[in-house]
């Protein structure tokens, strides 16, 4: 054997070592398709609409092909999804400041959480900004009842979103003042959960909440905690909720400006205030809390930052409280509040006073607070008299005043 075998046998080696490698070379990194866009769901029937929900209520019937779900006013520990099929008949109008509108509750259906946030983000690609808008219903109310307020909302504003009812057990009754009042303190934790799904959804950008009543306990004490929680982990998600409106809130106003005011507006929000003076059902809260604790939506008090509107003149039911979704006014203000870019003020709906001394309240106002009111005025609403159909909203006509 010569000098030169060891060397050949060395490079015969070194090539078979070499394919061996070769053989064994990571293959190129796959390609990573980029998230889908969910697919818009058809747009709303007006006739027929559509109406989502989330409830903390103790669910009474499951369901099934042949049966609808139903909720009772008593808590339970899972929250449940699904999606209300409503019916509306009507022509829009009605006598002086009401909405002639005519709400059915058809159907509802049960559905996970999964299946329904998936839904939730199909509904709202039918926007370009991927709207939401979530209706936080108050004191005795069944969930059908709520859930007919919250299509007299969305069908009064035109909103064509995502529009989806959260629901808390209340016991519907007149009598059950204290014990829904409990429910509502209880239910904070669970609107949490809830509001953190949808503001975390990558395919959801502006979401919007309308409050009423009682409710307003529920959702305030929620977006507080919310703002803590987001404030020392320097989450963005709660910018994406807009614009807040917080309808006759049964309240305690001391508390709300000394304790949860500024977490509202810490995020640059738009919050509007609907108060009324005329309001007896929040006399009579005031009374059951003691007698001297004015409710936040009782009477005007001018506060930086926030957009007071005083609904004093808005006459739908006896008490003057549950005008939200009766009210042709107060619908098509709330229209241009929900609506980006739009200028409530420009109009001859809102009248602008200055605010006595004696109904200021000075608070600082977060620098997030883009042109926010200075707190030395308020807006008064004015209402919508019978005359002309205006432009159709929801498939029915308003009479606007401009």
């Amino acid at each position: 054997m010569t000098t030169r075998t060891p060397l050949l046998f060395l490079a015969l080696a070194l090539c078979t070592l070499l394919s061996a490698c070769a053989d064994k070379a990571l293959p190129p990194p796959a390609v990573i398709a980029a998230p889908q866009l969910p697919q818009p769901l058809e747009p709303q029937n007006w006739l027929r609409p559509s109406l989502f929900y989330a409830t903390s209520r103790n669910v009474l019937d499951q369901g099934s092909e042949t049966r609808s779900a139903r909720y009772g006013g008593l808590r339970s520990r899972e929250t449940s999804y699904g999606e209300c099929r409503m019916s509306l008949t009507g022509t829009g109008a009605g006598a002086m400041d009401r909405m002639d509108v005519n709400v059915g509750l058809e159907r509802t259906s049960r559905t996970t959480r999964a299946r329904f946030l998936a839904d939730l983000q199909r509904a709202a690609a039918r926007t370009p900004g991927r709207e939401v808008l979530v209706f936080i219903h108050g004191f005795d109310n069944s969930f059908e009842d709520a859930a007919k307020t919250a299509t007299r909302i969305i069908h009064g504003t035109g909103f064509q979103g995502a529009p989806v009812l959260y629901s808390w057990p209340s016991a519907a009754s007149a009598v059950g003042y204290l014990q829904d009042r409990n429910n509502a303190y209880w239910s904070v934790h669970c609107l949490k959960e809830f509001l953190s799904d949808i503001l975390a959804s990558q395919w959801i950008d502006r979401v919007n909440v309308v409050v009423h009543s009682m409710g307003n306990e529920v959702f305030i004490r929620a977006y507080s905690e919310l703002a803590d929680e987001c404030a020392r982990a320097g989450n963005a998600d709660l910018k994406k909720l807009r614009n807040i409106v917080l309808a006759a809130p049964d309240v305690d106003r001391e508390i709300f400006l000394d304790q949860h005011a500024m977490k509202l507006m810490s995020q640059g929000a738009r919050i509007v205030l609907y108060a009324s003076r005329s309001d007896m059902a929040l006399s009579a809260s005031a009374l059951v809390q003691g007698g001297d604790y004015e409710r936040l939506g009782k009477n005007v008090v001018c506060i930086p930052g926030l957009h007071v509107t005083d609904v004093s003149d808005v006459k739908t039911d006896m008490l003057g409280h549950s005008w939200i979704g009766d009210s042709r006014s107060v619908l098509t203000d709330l229209r241009c509040v929900l609506t980006e870019g739009c200028n409530r003020y420009a109009g001859k709906l809102l009248q602008e006073y200055i605010c006595p001394p004696n109904a200021r309240y000075f608070l600082p106002v977060p620098e997030t607070q883009d042109r926010p009111p200075s707190g030395a005025s308020f807006w008064r609403l004015n209402v919508i008299e019978n005359g002309s159909p205006g432009p159709t909203l929801g498939g029915y006509k308003l009479n606007l005043p401009w």
